[in-house]
């Protein structure tokens, strides 16, 4: 049996929680053992697999590792950097999400370079440290766009996050965002145009419905809803992505769609 250990300080502890919370999740087919505690100084996550599932226990858990690093720490890092004009606004918020899906293929190979499973896996350290290079790069990205933030407005925001939107890579064919009575978004996606599709977020606010949109890069976005309703992020997604956003106001079937 093969036993991993993931430790951050304790005023990090939320890091584990992602992690944690994740790893349950996906990690459930590798017949593992996880379990987490905090002493004074540090929080632990430690989960244990059978010897036949450590490769691709390793690998989920590399792929959670570099989600968290990807779509918490890196957009963290760079929204800290950034000189915002605007301060706390909807439109710098997705700005600032795009700018960091920007290299994200070369981020993840270096990362599943680095990430290595030995003994335990301080992630404090890591990130402070074995990060450097790709914090670097990410410090100049972040500086090169504070250099012109001083020129822009609300609007140009939106031209600029649609610009990086349309010279992305698409990751998935079609996301497709449901609202419920309650005007709260469920999200699925479909990697492919013949592919079924897949819940991959709950939403409960504008920011968090249009930055996991945003992160899938699809080529097409369909917005369900069962009655007409005034949504700030909708209304947003909508500039973003012109004609290929298309709203639907009857209680169709989206499932039917494609």
């Amino acid at each position: 049996m093969r036993e991993i250990a993931l430790a951050t300080r304790v005023k990090n502890k939320d890091i584990i929680e992602f992690l944690h919370a994740n790893i349950r999740a996906k990690l459930d087919f590798c017949k593992t053992i996880v379990t987490n505690y905090s002493d004074n100084n540090f929080s632990y996550l430690l989960f244990a697999c059978e010897d036949n599932y450590i490769e691709p226990c390793e690998t989920i858990l590399k792929e959670i590792i570099i989600d968290y690093i990807e779509g918490i720490y890196k957009v963290n890092f760079i929204k800290k950097l950034i000189k915002n004009p605007l301060c706390d606004t909807l439109a710098f918020n997705a700005y600032v999400k795009v700018l960091s899906l920007f290299d994200k293929g070369t981020d993840e190979s270096a990362l599943n370079k680095i990430i290595l499973f030995n003994q335990t896996f301080f992630i404090d350290s890591f990130l402070e440290f074995r990060l450097l290079p790709l914090k670097n790069h990410w410090k100049n990205l972040a500086n090169l766009s504070s250099d012109n933030l001083t020129l822009f407005n609300s609007s140009t925001f939106v031209d600029i996050i649609r610009f990086l939107i349309n010279t992305m890579d698409n990751e998935v064919y079609k996301v497709k965002v449901i609202c419920d009575e309650n005007e709260n978004f469920s999200i699925y996606n479909m990697k492919s145009k013949n592919d079924k599709i897949k819940k991959i977020a709950e939403c409960h606010s504008a920011l968090e419905l249009i930055t996991n949109v945003l992160n899938s890069c699809p080529n097409y976005v369909d917005v369900y809803l069962t009655q007409d309703i005034d949504s700030e992020a909708v209304s947003f997604l909508s500039n973003v992505f012109s004609s290929r956003l298309k709203i639907f106001t009857k209680r169709v079937d989206f499932c039917d769609k494609s």
